[in-house]
């Protein structure tokens, strides 16, 4: 309604564009995560399972298109190392966690994600050489 009473919006432009509309795009980001989130992108952590790195998705989704990761590091709350970059799924269970509504989220080491980068990764997103005493 309040494009009607706002704008001056037809209740049935309204309904089809506020509504309709907004639950298609929403389902079809969200259909995204298995079917191109399997197909494209970067294998970083297992170059071995179907599951890849897509950042449109993750753009789409706030956050899912992560999905080597995740299935990697399945018990990771953040589905990615990248922290809040294209993640606002992080960013609110963070806040819910600051607030004490989610607590004990579980994360991967940083020394874990680098020895399975090397170890099954296909070469994308490896740590440089001048940063490998962080990692």
């Amino acid at each position: 309604m309040i494009p009607v009473w706002c704008w001056g919006e037809t209740a049935w432009n309204s309904f089809f564009i506020a509504a309709i509309a907004r639950y298609g795009v929403s389902m079809n980001s969200t259909f995204l995560v298995n079917s191109a989130a399997h197909k494209y992108g970067d294998q970083p952590f297992d170059k071995y399972i179907e599951a890849r790195e897509n950042p449109v998705v993750s753009l789409l989704t706030t956050g899912e298109g992560w999905h080597n990761y995740h299935h990697v590091f399945a018990w990771d709350y953040a589905t990615s190392e990248l922290g809040y970059t294209l993640n606002l799924t992080k960013v609110f269970i963070d806040v819910m966690a600051m607030i004490g509504l989610a607590y004990d989220l579980k994360t991967a080491t940083p020394n874990a994600i680098k020895d399975r980068k090397l170890k099954s990764g296909d070469g994308t997103r490896l740590p440089s050489t001048k940063n490998r005493n962080i990692l």
